[in-house]
């Protein structure tokens, strides 16, 4: 449930280790899937075809495209309850992309 790019040790440009699993639990591996698409794919298009190329090489890759839609979702809005819990102030900009990507699943543009 953390997985995001500073959870993620480079060096020589490859992954050498993950770090920080306080949020650590079992469950859905695409939900891991989701973080990270909102966290790089989104940001930068070109880390999913070498992200998916990887990943095939350790274990089969599950189908992104049907499971991300409702995961994207679930994220978003949880994303809600994360911030109420915490200082919505401190975390504002975290709270706006949340919004925007929630916004534009109900709008159906994405």
């Amino acid at each position: 449930m953390d997985f995001r790019s500073a959870n993620i040790i480079f060096q020589n440009n490859q992954v050498s280790g993950i770090v920080d699993f306080e949020s650590a639990r079992v469950g859905s591996t695409e939900m891991d899937f989701t973080k990270i698409n909102r966290d790089i794919f989104m940001k930068n298009s070109r880390t999913l075809e070498t992200y998916q190329m990887g990943y095939k090489k350790n274990r089969p890759l599950i189908d992104l495209e049907v499971v991300l839609p409702f995961y994207r979702f679930t994220d978003a809005f949880n994303s809600f309850g994360w911030c109420k819990k915490r200082e919505k102030k401190k975390y504002q900009q975290f709270f706006n992309e949340n919004y925007v990507i929630l916004k534009s699943i109900l709008m159906n543009e994405g």
